[in-house]
Parts: C-alpha cells; sequence; structure tokens
C-alpha cells in the first residue's frame, strides 16, 4: 500500500507532504496502518469532505491511497473531518514530523 498525504493551511500556510510505502514499515506499523485505513472506511469516503464554514486557519488534508488494484483521493478540511477518520490523519502527521 503506497500512501501520499498532504496537510496544507493553518495558521501559517504551510504545505506538509510525505509518502508512506507499508513495504519500508515494521509489521507491527503495517498491521496498525491497515487497521486505521480499515477503521476510516477509508475506500468509501467521498472525494471530498468540506466543512460548510471552513474557517481561515483550519487545516485540508488530502490523501491518496494506492492499494492492490484500488486507489483513491480524499479531501478533507479540518472541521468535517469524520471521527474514524482522525486517527489515520494523526498517524499520517506523526510519520511526518518524524522524518
Amino acid at each position: 500500500m503506497n500512501i501520499h498525504f498532504e496537510r496544507s493551511g493553518g495558521f501559517a500556510g504551510l504545505r506538509l507532504s510525505h509518502d508512506v510505502d507499508s513495504a519500508d514499515l515494521s509489521p507491527e506499523e503495517r498491521s496498525e496502518l491497515d487497521r486505521l485505513v480499515e477503521a476510516a472506511h477509508f475506500f468509501d469516503l467521498p472525494a471530498d469532505v468540506r466543512a460548510p464554514n471552513p474557517g481561515a486557519d483550519r487545516f485540508q488534508y488530502r490523501v491518496t491511497l494506492k492499494g492492490g488494484t484500488r486507489e483513491h483521493t480524499v479531501a478533507v478540511d479540518e472541521a468535517a473531518t469524520p471521527e474514524n477518520v482522525r486517527p489515520l490523519l494523526n498517524w499520517l502527521m506523526a510519520k511526518v514530523r518524524k522524518r
């Protein structure tokens, strides 16, 4: 599974991006990532999850996941992030901070 993650916006308007290849993860990390993707129902999410009033200083996330024969991209406003998606975004942000 390959993931491309981007976060933009916020007070400073900084853009962060990171790529994750599950083949490069430890077995524990790979298992955790699989669990988070499944719990988020990632492939069932709409392509855009927008807040009615996104706010000027909020973050926007864009996640593209390629796994097997499936590929899906989701763009989500911080204010509209479904609760089941937050743990996946947090995991990805932790990966960005570690690099």
